[in-house]
């Protein structure tokens, strides 16, 4: 693993742990503990809160996905509280994806959200590569916006499955089967987007591209 690599896995190892570790640590250790479904349900949703506010901090503004989240934690956890069903709060996490899911979507048009993730988590020369081959690659462009695209349509999938299994599940099993199911489809997605967009055929049209618009200017 390459130093660059390194600083782009740091952030999706520490996002899994809090996304994925933490909630269900929580959950079933206050189920283990007695707590009542209910308020285990709601704790669980507390890792997802300190993501967001450490994002806040660390990039020192909030976000748009930071609002996003802290949002439906806060829907969620107020709507399950009227209807006393802790299954619309684990379905919240379904409409939390399709919404994300959407977000991907629409931005394919300008600069989709694959190029924004990865060049606001590289540094230095290699931002200011992908800055370059963004302008310059034809190539580079399309490959953006088909992960974003892969992306997108997954978590909109994913977004219906864990709704439909919030409501037919035995309630104690569904944050383990839907926390499985997005590892799941986060680890294809990882594989499918490092596969495809790292193929030497690929990476030489783009950089001949990026090379040739670099010595026309």
């Amino acid at each position: 693993m390459n130093k660059h690599e390194g600083s782009l896995n740091g952030p999706l190892l520490q996002s899994l742990a809090l996304n994925v570790v933490a909630p269900l640590a929580v959950f079933y250790g206050l189920r283990a503990a007695g707590v009542s479904l209910w308020w285990a349900v709601l704790a669980s949703a507390v890792p997802l809160m300190g993501e967001a506010l450490l994002t806040v901090v660390r990039e020192r503004r909030v976000g748009m996905l930071g609002i996003l989240v802290l949002s439906m934690v806060a829907l969620g956890a107020a709507m399950s509280a009227l209807t006393g069903s802790p299954r619309f709060m684990f379905a919240k996490d379904g409409w939390m994806t399709g919404i994300v899911g959407v977000v991907f979507l629409s931005t394919l048009r300008g600069q989709p959200v694959i190029y924004r993730i990865v060049s606001s988590l590289a540094k230095g020369e290699k931002r200011a590569e992908l800055e370059h081959n963004w302008q310059a690659s034809p190539a580079f462009r399309h490959l953006m916006r088909l992960l974003t695209a892969v992306w997108g349509v997954g978590l909109l999938l994913d977004s219906v499955v864990r709704v439909v299994l919030a409501y037919t599940l035995p309630i104690d099993s569904v944050m383990l089967v839907t926390t499985l199911q997005y590892v799941a489809l986060f680890v294809a997605l990882e594989i499918f987007s490092r596969r495809y967009g790292r193929k030497p055929a690929r990476i030489a049209v783009i950089h001949n591209e990026a090379a040739a618009a670099a010595t026309a200017a």
